[in-house]
């Protein structure tokens, strides 16, 4: 639990002072909320099951064509909160004309009944559209030993403000 605290801590402090600093500077970044689902697509799986997914992201400009997003999902089977699945990451975006590619990674961490446990750093790639107040994204986040064999593959609609 130390462990897990310590990166959310960690993760949370620097994404709260980029944002901090962005938000000084002239509108170089944005805050969003996200609500999402997301399913297995590894080998051999099919769309059995929807996980529920809700989020909240900073988008840091980092010139005129990419911005760095730090994030947080929160993750959830069927709505039960025994126990979540916590994916604190950063994303490097590409953008243009409001449409946006862009890949990082995650560290998944699996919260339940006082419980945690961390997982191994995932690469995370997401395509999607950022309007005015809109975000629609779709993400695939899959193993790094494994590349494109365990699979998850999702999509959110956010509201930034």
């Amino acid at each position: 639990m130390k462990k897990v605290l310590w990166v959310l801590l960690v993760s949370g402090s620097l994404a709260g002072g980029a944002f901090q600093q962005a938000m000084a500077q002239e509108k170089n970044a944005e805050f969003s909320l996200n609500l999402g689902v997301m399913t297995d697509l590894s080998e051999g799986s099919s769309f059995s099951d929807a996980l529920s997914a809700l989020g909240v992201q900073a988008d840091i400009r980092l010139g005129k064509s990419f911005k760095l997003s730090p994030e947080v999902q929160v993750i959830t089977y069927r709505f039960h909160f025994d126990y979540v699945l916590v994916d604190p990451g950063i994303i490097l975006n590409f953008t243009s004309k409001g449409f946006f590619a862009g890949a990082g990674v995650i560290l998944p961490i699996v919260v339940g009944e006082g419980e945690s446990e961390t997982g191994k750093l995932s690469p995370k790639f997401n395509v999607g559209y950022s309007g005015r107040h809109l975000i629609l994204a779709g993400y695939l986040i899959t193993d790094a030993e494994n590349f494109f064999k365990y699979n998850l593959i999702g999509v959110s609609i956010g509201y930034k403000f």
